[in-house]
């Protein structure tokens, strides 16, 4: 399957441009036209592969994640700063306690995410750059919050039963140390009727083995930092090679991706995704307009 290539550049037209080029992509990647809602929905149609992002539809997106992400620790820098210091401490279950208080008011643990955790998480990598804290440190307080975000979700399942003509398999890059993330978004696609496989670290023949099975209509990848763009781009192509759809659809996402969107274009990736649920509504958007070509090609013959 031939990767789709457009370009753009600096120009009077601007986000038109742009606009237009993932439309003409889609049509020539996946022989259908994108749906006018993935232009307007919260800016989620982000697959430009454009050698030039400045202008583009990615940096909008990131440009608003990065500015909820900053309105969030703004508002609550005091309660997320404490987090943190409750994290790295073992012996206390103040953590515990303040993930039940968020909890309580807003009754969503995609929510609990956004409020508390999301900007937790930030703060731990901002200090490991900044050599604040170690590597051990910072992998005790972020498997410390996956435990703590798996027992809140098993807590509080989803509503409905899974669709399972909507599957999606989720997996780390290669040589990723972390998981937190993709747990989060295995939560929120399960919350919005995904039948969801979700490998962990390590576990890439088990992903081959299942994308060898099972007609996913996406597969999304978490990555979160550049030292594994190599082994993602060649993994991309593995699973397109192994994938029983072969009109598959790859979507990356994680830290990494908001640094350096371009670099998982680069690798081979159709979309990228700055949090849970833009990956979601992508996902349902195109998996949507799939079904819709398939429902008039059937009645066509």
């Amino acid at each position: 399957m031939v990767q789709g290539r457009i370009t753009y550049s600096r120009g009077s037209r601007g986000l038109a441009d742009c606009r237009e080029s993932q439309n003409e992509r889609a049509v020539s990647r996946f022989g259908w036209s994108a749906p006018s809602g993935l232009a307007v929905v919260d800016d989620l149609w982000t697959a430009l592969p454009a050698p030039d992002l400045a202008d583009g539809w990615i940096m909008h997106t990131i440009g608003r994640k990065q500015a909820r992400l900053h309105q969030v620790s703004v508002q609550q820098g005091a309660r997320i700063s404490e987090f943190v210091e409750a994290l790295f401490d073992e012996d206390s279950d103040r953590c515990q306690d303040m993930l039940a208080e968020t909890m309580d008011s807003c009754w969503d643990p995609q929510r609990v995410v956004e409020l508390l955790m999301e900007p937790a998480a930030r703060v731990i990598g901002e200090n490991w750059c900044s050599d604040e804290c170690d590597f051990l440190k910072v992998t005790i307080a972020v498997s410390r919050m996956q435990r703590l975000f798996r027992r809140l979700a098993l807590e509080y399942p989803p509503a409905t039963l899974p669709d399972l003509s909507r599957c999606a398999l989720l997996l780390p890059a290669p040589g990723e140390q972390h998981s937190f993330g993709l747990s989060v978004v295995d939560d929120a696609f399960r919350r919005a009727g995904w039948d969801v496989d979700c490998c962990g670290m390590g576990e890439e023949l088990e992903s081959m083995r299942l994308v060898g099975l099972n007609h996913y209509q996406v597969i999304g990848v978490s990555i979160s930092v550049e030292r594994l763009l190599p082994d993602l781009a060649e993994l991309g192509r593995k699973l397109r090679a192994r994938s029983l759809n072969r009109s598959i659809i790859l979507i990356a996402g994680g830290s990494m991706v908001m640094d350096n969107p371009q670099g998982a274009i680069d690798a081979g990736f159709d979309l990228i995704a700055v949090d849970a649920a833009s990956a979601v509504a992508m996902a349902e958007t195109v998996a949507g307009s799939l079904n819709t070509d398939a429902e008039r090609q059937d009645a066509a013959e």
